[in-house]
């Protein structure tokens, strides 16, 4: 996971699958990444160089936006492939948050 600071965005890459083995590991990395007494709005998350998600990886997407949430910050998923984005509506969850390219 790298993390890229923009004005008032953080955009965060995921650089493996969103898969059960990578989440615990992407939420110990997120713990060090973003802090919540930082100051910005929005937070991206590339998902560029990832082919693959499961339901676990879906369980970290609407973890993170439920916390984004809560800290009132916007939440954007961005570089998903066609087949993520296409789970992604058929989740209905593009109802809850933006998708960019």
């Amino acid at each position: 996971m790298e993390k890229q600071i923009n004005g008032d965005r953080i955009k965060l890459t995921l650089t493996e699958g969103l898969t059960a083995n990578n989440v615990p590991k992407f939420n110990e990395s997120l713990k060090q990444l973003i802090k919540p007494e930082e100051a910005y709005k929005a937070l991206i998350l590339d998902l560029s160089q990832i082919d693959n998600i499961d339901s676990v990886g879906v369980t970290f997407v609407i973890s993170l936006f439920k916390q984004m949430k809560r800290n009132e910050k916007a939440f954007k998923v961005s570089g998903a492939s066609d087949d993520i984005i296409s789970l992604f509506k058929l989740m209905k969850l593009d109802q809850f948050f933006e998708m960019i390219e």
